[in-house]
């Protein structure tokens, strides 16, 4: 595979994306602190950001095509620049939140064309390891958004600046990049386009699916000549209209499940932390960065093991990790304990996602775009729901207490797994 400038550059456009995602997560908390505001008005940052995606997925490639990959990519960085700005800035909940709305509006511009400008780039045969290598690089980048944030605040120049490196990054880019060609729009081909993968034809696939929208999410697709698409005797190649079977709503809960623990941990692991452990809010912002790295390293191992296990064994094996991660997390009064705990947790959540996408685009019956585009939906309901719920129920009980509504959804997804796998055959 030939890495051209081109290429670089939409690297380190997922790269710019991958830190401010894995900085987002801990500062919604410490803007709440400083916001004086309760949990659950600081978790509708999380549900203003998640509402930007599906905006953007209404709109598709629309502005893609009109206006070209270049220009909205760009458009897309500057969008995400001004509203981090807006959000260290901001003084009152509403202008946090609006500005949490236009980070959305700008990162979900910025990986969508960078994934549909790689996929593209590279053609069908190349363009998975280049997805592959854009999500690693940007994961292992993103790694780094959370310490800074905590050494940031524990410093005392405050987590803001570790945010303000966002706009920076995006400022190199253009200074080093700016004349650099972007691969433009073409026509699609989606008989060779991998299920849930970025494609140029696929407003629903392109996409991204947080926040795995995260970075490093590999992409577990079902095989042609699986049993399961014999059995439902469809090809990856079946049109998109018709109405999707029952299993697929299944799988469907199955994505809202996994979304829902991974963003409420993400956003909300540190105050927890605070509360056991008697950490500082600086030092319990670093939790994220124990979580990336067994989302990284699960995430490596993840796509190897779909080939060798089957997807509901494999996906039952997450879980079970899940939930020894949480146990250790949710029990430990020191923070090194409460660090395993997230880090274990961060391998199990590491194939969940990906493993509930493909389990969907299984029991879609061929219909991937049409699946692809319903998921997008799940992702961003679970990515602003869960969160928003776990703020609230920390108002109202123990903190403790409230973090035992992800275990509750880590075994939901047991029952909804069975469902989904094993459907009740038509009369």
């Amino acid at each position: 595979m030939t890495r051209d400038r081109a290429t670089w550059l939409l690297y380190l456009h997922m790269a710019a994306f991958g830190y401010f995602l894995y900085c987002f997560g801990p500062s919604v908390t410490l803007l709440g602190d400083d916001l004086g505001v309760s949990n659950a008005v600081a978790a509708l940052h999380s549900t203003a950001y998640a509402g930007a995606g599906v905006l953007i997925a209404l709109l598709g490639d629309r502005p893609m095509r009109r206006f070209g990959r270049g220009r909205t990519l760009w458009a897309g960085c500057g969008l995400l620049s001004a509203g981090v700005l807006a959000y260290c800035a901001a003084g009152t909940p509403a202008v946090s939140l609006s500005a949490a709305l236009l980070c959305g509006f700008g990162a979900f511009l910025v990986v969508n064309v960078a994934g549909t400008a790689l996929a593209d780039h590279h053609g069908p045969i190349a363009g998975p390891s280049a997805l592959s290598e854009a999500n690693g690089l940007a994961a292992g980048v993103g790694m780094a958004a959370p310490l800074l944030i905590g050494v940031m605040d524990s410093s005392g120049p405050g987590w803001r600046w570790a945010m303000v490196v966002v706009p920076v990054l995006f400022g190199a880019l253009a200074a080093g990049f700016g004349r650099t060609q972007i691969p433009d729009v073409v026509a699609a081909t989606p008989s060779r386009a991998a299920p849930g993968s970025p494609s140029a034809g696929s407003p629903g696939s392109a996409a991204p699916l947080p926040p795995s929208p995260s970075p490093s999410a590999p992409t577990v697709s079902p095989s042609p000549k699986s049993p399961d698409s014999r059995a439902t005797g469809a090809s990856p190649a079946s049109t998109s209209s018709g109405s999707l079977p029952a299993a697929y709503w299944w799988a469907w809960l199955l994505t809202v499940c996994s979304v829902g623990v991974e963003f409420s941990l993400s956003l909300w692991a540190s105050t927890l932390l605070r509360d056991r452990t008697g950490m500082s809010e600086g030092a319990a912002a670093t939790a994220m960065t124990a979580v990336v790295a067994g989302l990284c390293l699960g995430r490596l191992a993840g796509g190897r093991l779909a080939l060798r296990i089957p997807l509901d064994r494999l996906y039952g094996s997450a879980v079970a990790v899940n939930l020894v991660g949480f146990a250790l997390f949710w029990s430990a009064t020191v923070p090194w304990l409460a660090y395993l705990g997230l880090f274990v947790s961060g391998l199990g959540m590491s194939v969940q996602f990906p493993l509930a996408t493909a389990t969907a685009i299984r029991a879609a019956a061929g219909r991937a775009d049409l699946a692809v585009s319903r998921l997008a939906v799940a992702t961003t309901l679970a990515a602003g729901g869960a969160p928003f719920l776990l703020g609230l129920a920390t108002d109202l009980m123990p903190v403790r207490t409230a973090f035992l509504l992800l275990p509750i959804l880590l075994l939901a997804s047991l029952p909804i797994l069975h469902k989904t796998t094993h459907p009740k055959p038509r009369p």
